[in-house]
């Protein structure tokens, strides 16, 4: 079979699109030749301007935990291409803090930001992919769902529903040609990184990084550009037959008798 990657002619959705690893697929996907829609909850105009390829960008302000301003997201984008072929459930927000100190509304704010803005994307563009027989999900997970950390509760948790909610899709979806997959990443050097407050014992987000690259088999930090090539081939004709997978991107951090 001819290896395949073009996506001309496809329209990709892509939320936490403004920058870090959700710009990243952007970036790629509009490299392919794919129609790029980014959702974010700021105005990723400016560096739609920037990405390359000669097919259709459009950004789209949301909050993606709001059922009304995906709903919005819909229309604008059927209005404009007829249907999404591809959804990159990316946005989420990060949340460092132990049972003692977590409040049930900031347990409730990663919740709905991380889990349930999946579920309305998929609600939302699902019907569409179903009727045309072909449909691409892919979210993003964490592979801190199998680590050791602490004081990751509310963050953790999320990521462990977003790979069930990922299986849990595949099922439903896989008749109508759709698959869902995710891409569960290491620790990513990204601007929102680097926003986090310091890390355990004082640690700065330098001294975080090379700690999590000492427990990995490939001993360097991880790119937005490492996730960004998963990405496209999971979006691709070549991987027509995986689906209900979690596919750990982090350099051999997460393996077996780790």
């Amino acid at each position: 079979m001819e290896f395949q990657m073009s996506l001309e002619g496809k329209t990709a959705v892509v939320t936490g699109a403004a920058r870090g690893i959700g710009y990243a697929y952007c970036r790629r996907l509009a490299a392919e030749g794919a129609n790029v829609v980014a959702v974010d909850v700021i105005d990723a105009t400016g560096s739609l301007d920037e990405l390359p390829g000669a097919a259709e960008k459009l950004a789209v302000c949301c909050d993606v935990s709001q059922p009304d301003q995906v709903a919005d997201v819909e229309k604008a984008v059927t209005a404009r291409f007829g249907r999404c072929d591809i959804l990159v459930n990316n946005a989420a927000v990060f949340l460092r803090a132990a049972l003692a100190d977590l409040t049930l509304s900031d347990w409730r704010r990663i919740q709905t930001t991380n889990v349930d803005s999946m579920f309305l994307f998929a609600k939302a563009f699902a019907p569409g992919m179903r009727a045309a027989g072909w449909g691409r999900i892919v979210n993003t997970g964490s592979t801190m769902t199998l680590s050791q950390v602490r004081g990751q509760l509310a963050y953790m948790t999320s990521k462990g529903a977003v790979h069930t909610l990922t299986r849990a899709l595949a099922n439903e979806l896989g008749d109508d040609g759709v698959t869902v997959n995710a891409i569960a990443p290491s620790v990513v050097p990204t601007e929102g990184f680097y926003a986090r407050p310091p890390g355990p014992a004082g640690l700065t987000n330098d001294e975080e990084m090379d700690l999590i690259v000492a427990t990995q088999t490939i001993k360097r930090w991880s790119t937005t550009e490492d996730l960004a090539n998963v990405l496209a081939f999971l979006v691709s004709e070549n991987a027509s037959f995986m689906t209900g997978q979690i596919l750990h991107v982090d350099g051999g951090r997460v393996r077996s008798g780790a």
